[in-house]
């Protein structure tokens, strides 16, 4: 059988077996029995017939009783519902744990003190449960749930990470297929055109202007496809070195410039289909001891963010800029956009994971939530945001020259 889940726990699990005193027994025998067990917290009074529940005995009440003066003498004769809590906070065992909590603080606070009794689906006594036992439990329950769920939302987020991953690979995929198929077809034209140079040869029907023709027309099918191959290969390297810092996240020494722009490079796929327009001011020759694989995330996922929300079908401008923060360990990346903006109302919002204005459309709502933790707790760094409807957006990262190690 599989475990519960911590929203099914019920008060079953606040049963502390105790055997039960009669309602004849004197207040005298029942102070014996705690001051003869000193884990004996409490004690169900219960009816001749042993099973209903009638009344709840609690340590400390008998016991402060007793040390009073004349307290014994007092009251070791008389029946325990003399000095028992004739209505008791009754629970069956199939109670929620969190409305149980709630019944305590809202009706019966002193339950948590002297404790509640646990009846079984039949209505019988089943057992007893103390206050402190449901604080106990309700703490671990809320404990595992936040465990369950921040756990969903690192899944959550690693999917996203890997569906950015993976439009990136088609989007590679289909801008390597051009140049890489104009290759193979100039290859193929000059492997004709090479077949029927070796022909004229062997026939001895070779002549100058063949010869001339033919190398002529090597030298340029040389240059097409080391042009188409050489365009395939960088593309290939950008993507290479972006996929495995987003991958395998491990700090090292770079130039902060030269990334973004590999980085720009592997999103080129994507841009050209657009008709907006990438602007990047990065100079060159700041290098930074950081997370690669954070910056490109980060890069990745507020460049698409422009392109999906910020203009629709009308074109834009994206602008990304590298500069000094306001002290020398510190660097600003701003990358905004001459878009729609953001509303007043949505801008306290859009940090925060599964907020999205495009849910109808397939917008999980966790792109620039991993943005924020991907800054703050990747790169030790904060992210602000200023937006005006119709003016734009512009987000301002600022991250310090060198990772903090633990």
């Amino acid at each position: 059988m599989a475990p519960l889940e911590p929203a099914d726990w019920t008060a079953e699990r606040l049963m502390r077996k105790a055997l039960p005193v009669r309602a004849s027994a004197s207040c005298g025998d029942v102070a014996e029995l705690f001051q003869c067990d000193p884990g004996l917290a409490a004690l169900a009074v219960v009816g001749e017939d042993g099973r209903t529940a009638i009344g709840l005995a609690d340590r400390n009440t008998f016991l402060l009783h007793f040390a009073q003066r004349y307290g014994r003498e007092l009251y070791t004769k008389r029946p325990v519902l003399h000095l028992a809590d004739r209505s008791p906070l009754l629970v069956p065992l199939d109670t929620p744990i969190s409305a149980l909590g709630e019944q305590i603080s809202t009706h019966r606070p002193d339950a948590l003190h002297r404790g509640f009794v646990l009846l079984s689906p039949n209505g019988h006594y089943a057992g007893i449960g103390l206050g402190i036992d449901v604080m106990r439990l309700t703490a671990e329950q809320m404990t595992l749930t936040l465990e369950r769920l921040q756990n969903t939302q690192r899944e959550l987020i690693q999917r996203e990470k890997m569906a950015a991953l993976g439009g990136l690979v088609a989007g590679v995929a289909h801008e390597i297929n051009t140049p890489l198929g104009v290759a193979v077809t100039a290859v193929s034209a000059f492997a004709q055109e090479t077949a029927r140079f070796h022909q004229a040869y062997r026939d001895g029907t070779l002549r100058r202007p063949d010869l001339e023709d033919y190398v002529s027309s090597a030298g340029e099918a040389a240059d097409f496809i080391q042009g188409n191959l050489s365009r395939a290969a960088d593309l290939v390297q950008s993507f290479k070195k972006v996929a495995v810092d987003q991958t395998n996240d491990l700090p090292r020494q770079f130039d902060l410039g030269d990334y973004i722009t590999e980085v720009l490079r592997s999103l080129q796929p994507r841009l050209r289909r657009s008709v907006h327009t990438v602007i990047p001011e990065l100079p060159r020759g700041i290098v930074v001891d950081s997370a690669p694989g954070a910056i490109a995330q980060i890069i990745t996922n507020l460049v698409m963010n422009a392109l999906i929300h910020a203009f629709g079908d009308a074109p834009g401008i994206i602008t990304i800029s590298l500069s000094q923060g306001a002290s020398p360990d510190l660097l600003m990346l701003a990358i905004g956009d001459d878009g729609r903006g953001i509303s007043a109302s949505d801008l306290p919002y859009i940090f925060d994971p599964f907020f999205t204005t495009r849910r109808d459309q397939g917008g999980t709502g966790l792109g620039l939530h991993v943005v924020y933790n991907l800054v703050t707790q990747r790169l030790g760094g904060r992210i602000d945001v200023a937006s005006t409807p119709g003016q734009g957006t512009r987000f301002i990262i600022t991250f310090p020259l060198r990772l903090p190690r633990a």
